[in-house]
């Protein structure tokens, strides 16, 4: 079957008034007719069905007629609505005030009786008219002619009220504002049965918003791209499947210069985030770039958030976090807080190396292994050694000579490192006298007993003193700052509740578990109103 295009024109009504006074009830009717391929059908003979249908859709025929207009050069024809010859019902007989009418319109291009249905059109204004005439009214019609097309260029307009404040104001209360229907595409190129908006800025296509029937989503296309997808209740920024409630891809991207976005560390680099969160300016208790939330009770596992980096030529994080503050308070690049009560509660849990550039503060520290005895039940756990001076420990066996003397060698930067050494000698095997008769000069030092043949145990501890140890002196005893004074690490271990412990990280209750919110009335406006 030929395929083929319209785009119509209803006009205003034709209300030439006649001796007697009667007024002619006639719709003003203009068509373009284009073939499968968007070119006009030019001076041909075509079939047109009209057909008047009272609503709702799909509709009452209350009256059809025929005609056969020919186009003209541009594929235009033109015919009156009402002055055809008639197939069914009475024309002048339609009850025009209950203003709930659609035309249908069906067209043969070989100019027989092989209609093509192309489509339905709701008349408004057209019945409105004839029945403000057969009350004793009339009058012009303010929309004008420029060859085929209609325009109207005295003011703003509005449809279902009377105070517009745009070119075009569409309001109700009781409906949706627009409806947009389409049995053949009119985007070229793509499938037929879209519908939607087609924009365009100084006469070039800028974007499209359409649905389309074969994929049951709602597309986005801008500057000649698919940007945008609603699709099941998943929207999709550069994708067309989203797969979760907001899905973006950000693939062959040259960036943009970190100065944008007020970074810090790139601010001449390029950054091509996914997704850019920014919280500024607010007087909220709590502000966040980012926030994420999972509660799942039917879940192997439930994140707030997951973070994956990889395959960059230099480095990749999973996550990089940035603390800059300058109040009075903390400035924390990354914070842990448990609130689980689950058999095992952790506010950091790594697998792999750690490694920290700064200083490790702890409130208890030890290693933890499978015991090697019952690796399978059991952990063997030991304390770290503890001490108020940043000490680094040394110790072997040694056994003197035939004259009681032994050399210990130390590491070759055993004293760029470390000052304020202290020895401890221990004889094994026998009783006998152990002194350390030369210190550590040259990272050695001399071993003498009163015996020969002598086996000595040594340990040497040394203090450090490479550059960053010496700005870096852990104090023994340290004043709490004014944010810290009258708090605790641990509240609970001097009788004290939980709001006076530090306050480092986001105030909260003692195993606050998220409740789920009362289900809200769903609001009316969410409801489709079916056409």
């Amino acid at each position: 079957m030929k395929k083929i295009k319209l785009l119509v024109f209803i006009g205003a009504i034709s209300l030439g008034l006649l001796a007697s006074g009667q007024v002619p009830q006639l719709i003003d009717y203009q068509g373009m007719a284009r073939d499968g391929s968007g070119n006009p059908m030019a001076n041909e003979t075509i079939s047109v069905r009209i057909s008047i249908l009272e609503g709702p859709l799909p509709g009452t025929m209350v009256y059809s007629e025929k005609h056969t207009p020919p186009t003209n050069a541009y594929g235009l024809f033109h015919l009156m609505i009402g002055d055809g010859n008639i197939l069914f019902g009475t024309f002048n007989t339609i009850n025009w005030a209950s203003g709930n009418f659609y035309i249908q319109t069906e067209i043969d291009p070989a100019g027989g009786n092989a209609f093509v249905d192309m489509g339905k059109s709701k008349v408004a204004t057209v019945p409105f008219a004839f029945y403000a005439a057969s009350a004793g009214g009339g009058g012009s019609s303010p929309w004008q002619y420029n060859g085929s097309d209609i325009y109207y260029n005295a003011g703003n307009v509005a449809i279902g009220h009377d105070s517009p404040v745009e070119l075009l104001h569409i309001h109700s209360a009781a409906q949706a504002n627009a409806l947009i229907t389409s049995d053949q595409s009119y985007y070229i190129g793509d499938a037929s049965g879209n519908s939607g908006l087609w924009m365009k800025e100084s006469g070039a296509d800028v974007a499209w918003l359409y649905w389309n029937p074969m994929s049951q989503a709602v597309f986005l296309y801008e500057n000649n791209a698919q940007t945008m997808t609603w699709k099941d209740n998943n929207v999709g920024v550069n994708e067309l499947d989203p797969l979760t409630r907001f899905f973006v891809v950000e693939t062959g991207s040259a960036g943009t210069l970190g100065s944008e976005f007020g970074s810090i560390y790139s601010p001449l680099q390029t950054l091509s985030p996914a997704v850019a969160g920014f919280a500024e300016n607010n007087t909220s208790n709590i502000s966040y770039g980012l926030w994420g939330q999972s509660f799942s009770t039917g879940s192997d596992f439930s994140m707030g958030a997951f973070a994956h980096g990889g395959d960059a030529d230099i480095n990749n994080y999973g996550v990089y976090a940035v603390g800059e503050g300058s109040s009075s308070g903390y400035s924390i690049a990354v914070y842990g807080d448990n609130m689980g009560t689950a058999s095992f509660n952790y506010a950091g849990y790594f697998v792999g190396d750690v490694n920290i550039s700064g200083t490790l503060s702890k409130s208890g520290g030890s290693f933890k292994i499978d015991h090697p005895q019952d690796p399978a039940n059991k952990y063997l756990v030991h304390s770290f050694v503890e001490s108020p001076d940043m000490m680094n420990i040394y110790n072997g066996n040694v056994v003197t000579g035939a004259d009681g003397m032994a050399t210990v060698e130390l590491p070759s930067y055993f004293e760029s490192l470390n000052i304020d050494f202290r020895y401890q000698l221990t004889v094994m095997g026998q009783f006998a006298q152990a002194i350390v008769k030369d210190e550590i000069s040259g990272n050695s030092f001399t071993i003498q007993t009163d015996k020969p043949n002598v086996k000595v145990s040594w340990q040497v501890t040394g203090v450090r003193n490479d550059p960053w140890a010496q700005q870096n002196r852990i104090e023994a005893e340290v004043e709490k700052q004014s944010v810290e004074k009258g708090r605790y690490l641990h509240p609970g271990l001097y009788g004290k509740s939980a709001d006076k412990g530090m306050l480092s990280g986001v105030p909260r209750e003692e195993n606050l578990h998220r409740q789920p919110g009362p289900e809200k009335e769903r609001d009316p406006r969410m409801e489709p109103i079916q056409k």
